[in-house]
């Protein structure tokens, strides 16, 4: 399986809610960073545990409407790049915004050894203060 088809299957596992399937694809040292001042979810996290706490704190803070991965790019080391497209609807107020991504996926031993998000966090901040 080519490190673009795990991304795949841990886009596959969001859309079905099995976050245990994605924390069992995470290294124990894994850096999972989520950017965004003023967004609940956003923090550097460390391993399952730390991911674990970053899916919580997206689920009691946004509802995901709409989850498009749409483009994937890989290099010789594996590590994969996946862009695409999400619209949420802000819990606390009922705010909607959206955006594109951008997801980095770098892989150790078949594990993801880092994660990280681009987005347009000012939108997002700016949803969540509102």
């Amino acid at each position: 399986m080519t490190t673009i088809e795990q991304v795949q299957e841990l886009y596959a596992a969001f859309g079905r809610g099995d976050i245990g399937f994605i924390l069992q694809s995470v290294a124990p040292d894994c850096k999972w960073i989520a950017t965004g001042a003023g967004i609940p979810n956003s923090g550097n996290y460390t391993g399952p545990a730390g991911a674990a706490e970053f899916f919580q704190r997206l689920a009691a803070s946004e509802e995901v409407t709409k989850f498009e991965p749409r483009e994937f790019f890989s290099n010789q080391a594996g590590d994969v790049v996946a862009h695409g497209f999400e619209e949420c609807r802000i819990i606390a107020n009922g705010r909607m915004v959206n955006t594109n991504w951008m997801m980095l996926f770098r892989f150790r031993d078949g594990k993801v050894a880092h994660f990280e998000t681009f987005y347009d966090t000012a939108a997002y901040a700016a949803a969540h203060a509102g």
